[in-house]
């Protein structure tokens, strides 16, 4: 074989050793680099936290989250959380933020989250009166009263409060007729004191009804409706009787008389001195 021939190969098979090596190094051999993201621990909920419940070690967690989108109001210490109310429902892995909690020592239950000048009244109700279950805390209902009016001998429904707030819902323990205890749903619901006194005496005069709306309704048009009565049910407009159509006055067209008859031809007549007409029949 020609020694040329042999040095070209081999300096071909160099090259290709070369490059392959280059582009492995290109292609395999570096390393990504890793950057170095900046995180702050963030407390976030272990389970659902429902409006109401007083927050726990148990029912929080700690996370590394990235500082840069940290969000506003979030905690990065679980002492600063533990034993504050949750005033909106918080689930799992969700932050926990300064919005969606009371202040620490603020108190347990309820009364935290009842704003400054209202109250919470609750309200006992059943499938019926609460929508089947559809109430929930948060909701916007009205509350329908119906009952007997004083003076008046017929019952009558009417709206009692417009846009109430639900605050919670629960069971509470009641005695029966009978005396014996027993579990009646009960809503909670926000109110000023003057509709506390009002609701107060309707829940005393008659039944209670509860109606679900969108909350983006806010219009209030109790005050021009007056209610509806009981005869009202049985007051629906009844077709009238088909109208029977009037007899038509008869009209006696009297035929006209015959012409009368022609004439007879006449003839006059003249004997001796004595002239006279006769007829021709």
């Amino acid at each position: 074989m020609d020694k040329r021939l042999v040095t070209v190969i081999l300096m071909a098979v160099a090259v290709a050793l070369v490059i392959t090596v280059i582009f492995y190094q290109i292609t395999v051999g570096r390393q990504p680099v890793q950057a170095d993201v900046p995180t702050r621990e963030l407390v976030v909920a272990q389970a659902d936290l429902p409006m109401g419940s007083v927050i726990t070690t148990e029912n929080i967690r700690v996370m590394d989250f990235p500082e840069q989108a940290y969000p506003e109001g979030g905690f990065s210490d679980p002492e600063d959380v533990v034993e504050r109310t949750v005033m909106q429902q918080i689930l799992a892995s969700e932050p926990i933020l300064g919005g969606k909690v009371t202040e620490k020592g603020a108190g347990y239950g309820l009364a935290p989250l009842i704003p400054e000048g209202e109250r919470a009244m609750a309200i006992a109700v059943n499938q019926v009166s609460g929508v089947s279950g559809f109430i929930l805390p948060g909701s916007t209902v009205d509350i329908l009263l119906t009952g007997s009016p004083p003076g008046l001998d017929d019952r009558m429904t009417t709206t009692v409060l417009e846009n109430v707030t639900i605050l919670s819902t629960g069971h509470q323990q009641r005695p029966d007729s009978s005396g014996q205890p027993q579990n009646v749903p009960v809503v909670n619901v926000l109110v000023t004191p003057e509709q506390a006194e009002l609701l107060t005496l309707a829940t005393r005069e008659g039944t209670v009804q509860m109606i679900l709306r969108n909350p983006a309704d806010v219009e209030e048009t109790a005050d021009d409706r007056p209610g509806v009565r009981t005869r009202d049910l049985y007051a629906k407009t009844r077709p009238e009787p088909p109208r029977r159509a009037r007899p038509r006055p008869r009209v006696v067209v009297r035929a006209e008389p015959p012409p009368p008859p022609p004439p007879a031809p006449q003839v006059e007549m003249i004997r001796g001195n004595r002239r006279s007409i006769e007829s021709l029949n």
